[in-house]
């Protein structure tokens, strides 16, 4: 069973005790108290009811607290009240949608169970048309409250992230949303989570499925099972057997963030993307803020491309403070933990929902990223990042043989990162500092093919996307190949800081939407449509090129790169359409034909940031 749904925030109700830490602003004390919750069910236009509880502040005494505040608007399909909204991010901060720390600093919070979860009447639909509609009047309703100044915030993460963009971009330039902070989302659901290289994401099925159960509200609803059951069979039935669905058509692309992100700037809507390096949608949180940028490019009058076109930024462009980025060292789950990120959001909903002058949209360099390896904060201003080079390594000499076995060793990050991080947090819960796993992969080169260059002579950061390109023949009408990005410190122990799949019979490139620096291509952008599908002919040789997720690290003097190459992942899985077409392949991979080419820079070109955005949170 194919794992081809949205991600969600942790599943845990206890949260390691984190260590406090100045964020980039000094919020204000607390000044209220928080109410318990009050139902509300919210009629649609369509007569769907939907439930949504609703906290205030509060005086001392426990009663209302005067005068009008703005709202801040969640809406989960996890269960209003389950302990991932109300507890999972440590005490006293609440959980995905429940922000006792924004309601005692003067918000009202809203948080409404999605259609057909929950306490909510209709049926879920993953962000269908309904859904997304949903949110437009869930915002007009929470904005006309009873003591609420008519502004409205979006908050959440992952899934509770994903529906703000959707609600900032159909609500129009009237809309009562005056500021989103969109965390840990992607910007192509196929891309980011679904599919790896056009590979379905089955380590995410046990996830997703353990979720059902704050789905379907308590008690549960026979109906309610039935018809999510249905929902998920019909879809993993359609991949499983190479439907429409198994490629990006469009039922994906009406769900693509990235369609959204030009009417979120049209309509005004200040945003800020939070995600890591590790998140299950590292991919695409880099690529909503250069989307972003540009389309507040376009809108006035300067370079650019339709956000839907998810392009590169230019040296031309000047961004605004209006659409900022801060991308950690976090997998998915840990990304929200912490006393920083509570008062990042207070810094960001107090400038444009009360206008207070706090500073946070002030900046030209609205893009705050960690250096993994060195453990600082960059303050930069364009995706791909400024002042670097795109650089070409070859993997190697001869000629080098894979068999295809879809098989390797788990001991890596990508079995948390597409978990959704759920590993490290447990090993967080007990004490520990992360995944070792995460740490050192070196038990997934068992059977691998490798290039390891010489030692750094200095510091260099890879700062950007990752091209890598193989020139192969394949036995079979098809070919999956896994390419890993890795670290490896003197004493031999490596650790990896990227990686993409890539099925060979989507190997077809979209030359419009590929991104290229001097000639070189960086990011290949395939189209993993049915159309563009074409097998793989024995004997011949065929061009791959692998999209490599972005990121930046630091190679230290005396460090080394590797690239690694494999025929299989723990977490990405072939369906069953595609397993016979794979089954006894053998792959000879010319090497020095094929390549890996990324962006580097002297680690000392790029600006140390001045605000510490937050701390490793188990993560590294």
């Amino acid at each position: 069973m194919p794992a081809i749904l949205c991600v969600a925030a942790v599943a845990a109700a206890a949260v390691p005790a984190m260590a406090a830490a100045d964020g980039p602003w000094h919020a204000e004390a607390a000044r209220y108290g928080v109410s318990k919750p009050v139902e509300h069910m919210v009629t649609m236009s369509d007569g769907v009811k939907l439930a949504a509880d609703v906290y205030r502040p509060t005086l001392p005494s426990g009663a209302p607290a005067p005068g009008h505040f703005p709202v801040i608007l969640s809406q989960t399909p996890y269960g209003k009240r389950s302990s991932v909204t109300t507890q999972s991010m440590g005490q006293g901060m609440g959980g995905d949608g429940f922000y006792p720390y924004l309601v005692e600093r003067g918000y009202i919070d809203v948080v409404a169970d999605v259609r057909g979860t929950g306490s909510s009447e209709g049926d879920f639909s993953l962000f269908g048309p309904r859904e997304r509609q949903d949110g437009v009047e869930l915002a007009r309703w929470a904005a006309a409250l009873p003591g609420s100044t008519g502004r409205v915030g979006l908050a959440g993460s992952s899934y509770v992230g994903l529906n703000q963009i959707f609600t900032a971009a159909l609500g129009g330039p009237h809309s009562p949303v005056k500021a989103i902070i969109p965390s840990t989302v992607g910007s192509n659901l196929y891309r980011d989570l679904a599919f790896g290289g056009g590979i379905s994401n089955l380590e995410f099925a046990t996830v997703w499925e353990g979720l059902r159960a704050s789905m379907v509200g308590s008690p549960p609803e026979a109906s309610r099972v039935a018809t999510l059951a249905d929902f998920d069979a019909r879809l993993y039935t359609e991949v499983d057997t190479g439907g429409p669905r198994a490629f990006e058509n469009d039922f994906w692309s009406s769900r693509a963030p990235s369609s959204y992100l030009d009417r979120v700037v049209r309509n005004g809507i200040p945003a800020l993307v939070v995600s890591g390096w590790h998140d299950v949608y590292q991919r695409g949180a880099v690529l909503d803020y250069a989307g972003l940028q540009n389309a507040w490019s376009l809108l006035h009058g300067g370079p650019g491309r339709p956000a839907s076109d998810a392009p590169p930024m230019t040296g031309a462009q000047r961004p605004t403070g209006r659409y900022q980025a801060v991308i950690g060292p976090w997998f998915h789950n840990p990304t929200t933990l912490g006393l920083t990120f509570q008062q990042l959001q207070l810094a960001w909903f107090d400038r444009w929902l009360k206008g207070a002058p706090d500073g946070i949209d002030r900046t030209t360099t609205p893009l705050h990223i960690f250096e993994l390896g060195a453990n600082r904060w960059i303050d930069t201003a364009r995706w791909p990042v400024a002042r670097t080079g795109a650089h070409a390594y070859r993997v190697g000499t001869g000629t080098g043989t894979l068999v295809w076995s879809d098989a390797r060793s788990p001991c890596n990050a990508g079995t948390d990162q597409w978990s959704t991080g759920l590993p490290a947090y447990v090993i967080a819960e007990l004490g520990g500092s992360g995944d070792p796993c995460a740490q050192n992969d070196s038990s997934t080169q068992a059977g691998a093919l490798t290039y390891t260059s010489a030692p750094f002579k200095t510091a260099t950061t890879v700062a950007g996307p990752i091209d890598v390109t193989l020139y192969m023949t394949s036995t079979t009408p098809d070919a999956e190949v896994v390419a890993d990005v890795e670290v490896v410190e003197p004493d031999g122990s490596s650790y990896p800081i990227s990686s993409g799949a890539l099925l060979g019979s989507l190997r077809a490139l979209d030359p419009r939407l590929s991104w290229r620096l001097h000639g070189r291509l960086i990011l290949p952008w395939h189209p993993y449509s049915s159309a563009s599908s074409r097998d793989m002919k024995p004997g011949t040789v065929e061009r791959l090129d692998v999209e490599v997720y972005p990121t930046v690290a630091r190679i230290a003097p005396g460090e080394r790169l590797r690239v690694e190459l494999t025929s299989g992942d723990t977490a990405l899985q072939p369906t069953a359409a595609q397993v016979p077409r794979l089954a006894g392949g053998r792959y000879e991979i010319d090497r020095a034909r094929s390549s890996l080419t990324l962006l580097t820079a002297p680690a000392a070109r790029l600006h140390t940031s001045h605000i510490y955005w937050g701390g490793c949170n188990a993560s590294c």
